[in-house]
C-alpha cells in the first residue's frame, strides 16, 4: 500500500468507525522490518533493561553492615555517660533497658529534642535533671542499629572483658585442651603461623613436648602470672612470618586458651605453688 493509498484508508477508516484493516496491516509491516529499522527509542529501552539485568547478576546489593555497638559506645556516649560508676554530664546508663521502655529509648536517642518538644514528661523531667544538657541527636543511627546498642548494653557489655583478658583460672577443661592443641601444632592458629611448641618445650603433666630453640615454658605462667602474660601474647614473640607482617598474631580466643594451658601445666608441675586451681572457679565466664 503506498502512503497515499494508507491516508485514504485511514481517513475511510476513521469515517467510517472501522480501523482493524489498517491497523492490522500497520502492524504485520512493522512484525516485518529488520531490526535496525525499528524505532530508536524501543533500542534505547531494551539496552536499558538489559544493563539493569546485567547490573543485578553482576553487582548484588551489598549486605548492611551490623553496628559495632562497642565503638559507637565509646565515641558517643562516654563523654557524658557512665556504666555502672555513676552520674557524669548525664545519667549512668547501666540499667536503662530495665527503667526505660525499649520503643522509648528509640526515639530518644535517635532524637531527644524532638521528644522533650512533644511534651513527654519523662523526657522533660530528665532535661530538668541533668540542668537542661542537650543530648545530640544521633539520627544517622537507624532503629536497628539503636537496638543493638540496646540489646549489648542489656548484656552489660561495657563491663564485659575481651577473651584474652579473662583470668586463666577461669577456663574450663574443653578450653585447656584446646589450648595444648594449639600449643602442639594440632590445631592451627587462624593467622597460618607456627605453633608454640615448634620452638618451646613444656612439661605436661610429666610429658614433656615441644621445641627446643627457644626457653622453656614450664613454670612461665607462674613467673610472670596473669596479666604479664596477657600483654606478651598480643605480639609475636619474634619477627616472624607470617604474623608480623600481617600485623595479625593470635585472636584474643586464641590467647586466651594458650594462657590456660600454660597455666595449667605450671601448676601440675608446682603442686605446692601459691596460685592453684579452685574447681569452684573453673568454667565459670
Amino acid at each position: 500500500m503506498t502512503k497515499s493509498a494508507k491516508t485514504r484508508a485511514l481517513t475511510v477508516g476513521r469515517a467510517s468507525g472501522n480501523l482493524e484493516s489498517v491497523v492490522g496491516e500497520r502492524q504485520q509491516a512493522t512484525a516485518s522490518l529488520p531490526t535496525s529499522a525499528l524505532p530508536n527509542r524501543w533500542r534505547r529501552t531494551t539496552l536499558a533493561l538489559a544493563l539493569a539485568a546485567a547490573a543485578v547478576v553482576f553487582f548484588p546489593a551489598r549486605p548492611a553492615r551490623a553496628v559495632d555497638a562497642k565503638k559507637v559506645f565509646n565515641q558517643r556516649c562516654t563523654a557524658c555517660h557512665t556504666f555502672g560508676k555513676g552520674v557524669k554530664v548525664g545519667p549512668d546508663l547501666k540499667g536503662v533497658t530495665v527503667r526505660r521502655q525499649r520503643p522509648w529509648l528509640l526515639k530518644f536517642i535517635r532524637s531527644s529534642q524532638r521528644v522533650i518538644a512533644s511534651g513527654d514528661p519523662v523526657a522533660n523531667d530528665l532535661f530538668r535533671t541533668f540542668k537542661r544538657q542537650r543530648m545530640p541527636d544521633w539520627t544517622d543511627l537507624s532503629p536497628q542499629d539503636v537496638s543493638t546498642i540496646l540489646d549489648w548494653l542489656a548484656a552489660d557489655g561495657p563491663e564485659q572483658k575481651p577473651a584474652d583478658e579473662r583470668d586463666a583460672e577461669l577456663a574450663g577443661a574443653a578450653e585447656v585442651a584446646r589450648g595444648g592443641a594449639l600449643f602442639g601444632g594440632r590445631t592451627r592458629l587462624a593467622s597460618g603461623g607456627l605453633a608454640c611448641g615448634a620452638c618451646h618445650t613444656v612439661s605436661d603433666h610429666g610429658r614433656r613436648t615441644g621445641g627446643t630453640l627457644g626457653p622453656e615454658l614450664t613454670n612461665t605462667y607462674l613467673k610472670y602470672r596473669d596479666r604479664a602474660l596477657t600483654l606478651f601474647l598480643k605480639q609475636p614473640c619474634t619477627s616472624r612470618q607470617p604474623e608480623h607482617g600481617s600485623g595479625r598474631y593470635l585472636e584474643p580466643e586464641e590467647a586466651f586458651v594458650l594462657k590456660a594451658y600454660l597455666r595449667e601445666v605450671a601448676v601440675a608441675a608446682s603442686p605446692f605453688a601459691s596460685y592453684l586451681i579452685t574447681e569452684a572457679k573453673r568454667g565459670q565466664p
